[in-house]
């Protein structure tokens, strides 16, 4: 018999409650702790003790009729794909393209709209030493103005290919037009080009200089109301039924945290894309969140990375690091890289804190990225936000956290 992941997380989350009730706690949550609490007390009954509860559980497992009177302990895990909150709707994922270049006052992206809405955020390089972000929402309805909006690449497609995303850009490398050709991925695909005589959507966007002295490439923005408008003219639905979720996440029924327990101690974090193109993010322990700075190479110093929009700096309750071979393209390719995902590679998963080393496998365009720890198991990311960087293997030695 086939057992789903849903499944699975349910009769985890029944053991933890359970857990809870007996008087213990599970290991790396501080959230239970020993005693019971009233949202528990009530789905288990005022009269109800704790070992009635293992009792009668350990009975329905077992395939025992269970007691007339008793209830589930927890309602069916249905979490946000992209932050393993309680889901907010039946929305289908949204990735955008965002330009992340800041070379000179009139080559700058910076600072962009929009990204501080995204549920994950994505960086790797894409030629030139430049990095690129892709802005991956929950739900199109609820994205502000976003941008400036940039092309398409296959590293990051061939990340939400899997979740039947929407990616949303303004043209594409050759390489990605090819991607998408050879795997079908056309109906979900915005703002291509026309090659191999296939269908593409045209995307709906606006310009805005925001004042600057900026390149035209510089200044194209879209926003949910587009994007919507724009899938409307595709035929593209907008809802898609997620059973499962892009990590590992806590569980939002029992308010689970993930304390990092005996792993390292993480609050800085140095991330080299290439010479000029570097992130990094401080811990901050009042919000348990990591603070965004990226290097402008315009100013020759690093600066916060804030949304334009709200004027805030981003935060992100996890960084996962992953560190790939990344070259060009063979031949005539004017740069642009290839991220090798079938080699999978060393993984760096920093959250509340701490940091815990693995590996990351995604052994097929069409197979969702999957992150493991020493004993082969999922690592275990705390629920919000994410920030996923793709790193060439040849800058781990540049690569730094204490």
């Amino acid at each position: 018999m086939k057992v789903s992941r849903r499944c699975v997380l349910r009769l985890s989350g029944l053991a933890a409650a359970l857990l809870a009730v007996s008087g213990c706690t599970t290991a790396g949550s501080g959230a239970l702790g020993g005693g019971i609490s009233e949202w528990l007390k009530g789905m288990l009954g005022g009269g109800t003790s704790g070992e009635e509860a293992v009792s009668q559980s350990a009975s329905s497992l077992s395939g025992a009729a269970p007691s007339q009177d008793a209830a589930p302990l927890l309602p069916v895990y249905d979490a946000d794909p992209l932050t393993g909150e309680a889901r907010r709707g039946g929305g289908r994922l949204v990735g955008v393209m965002v330009n992340n270049i800041c070379n000179s006052q009139k080559q700058n992206a910076r600072p962009q709209r929009g990204i501080g809405s995204a549920d994950l955020l994505i960086e790797s390089k894409v030629e030139g030493g430049i990095s690129r972000l892709c802005a991956v929402f929950h739900d199109a309805e609820t994205i502000p103005e976003v941008g400036p909006i940039r092309s398409g690449r296959d590293q990051f497609l061939q990340l939400l290919m899997p979740w039947q995303t929407l990616y949303y850009h303004d043209g594409e490398s050759i390489f990605c037009t090819q991607f998408i050709h050879e795997w079908n991925y056309w109906d979900l695909n915005i703002g291509g080009k026309s090659y191999f005589n296939t269908p593409t959507h045209p995307h709906v966007a606006h310009r805005d200089s925001r004042g600057r002295n900026v390149a035209y490439e510089h200044t194209e923005f879209t926003s949910g109301k587009e994007i919507c408008e724009a899938a409307a003219k595709a035929g593209i639905g907008l809802s898609y039924p997620y059973e499962d979720t892009f990590f590992r996440f806590t569980d939002y029924r029992t308010g689970e945290v993930n304390r990092m327990w005996g792993q390292r101690s993480a609050r800085t974090v140095d991330i080299v894309h290439s010479e000029s193109y570097k992130t990094s993010f401080v811990y901050d322990s009042a919000s348990h969140t990591y603070k965004m700075r990226m290097y402008s190479r315009a100013g020759k110093t690093f600066e916060d990375t804030v949304d334009e929009l709200t004027g805030e700096q981003l935060s992100f309750a996890n960084l996962l690091v992953c560190f790939a071979p990344i070259a060009a393209y063979p031949g005539d390719s004017a740069d642009v890289q290839q991220v090798d995902f079938a080699a999978g590679g060393e993984a760096y998963l920093f959250t509340y804190g701490g940091m815990q080393s693995g590996r990351w496998e995604k052994p097929a365009p069409d197979q969702p990225l999957k992150v493991y720890g020493p004993q082969d198991e999922e690592l275990l990311f705390n629920r919000g936000k994410t920030y996923l960087a793709f790193v060439d293997e040849d800058e781990w030695t540049n690569f730094s956290y204490q």
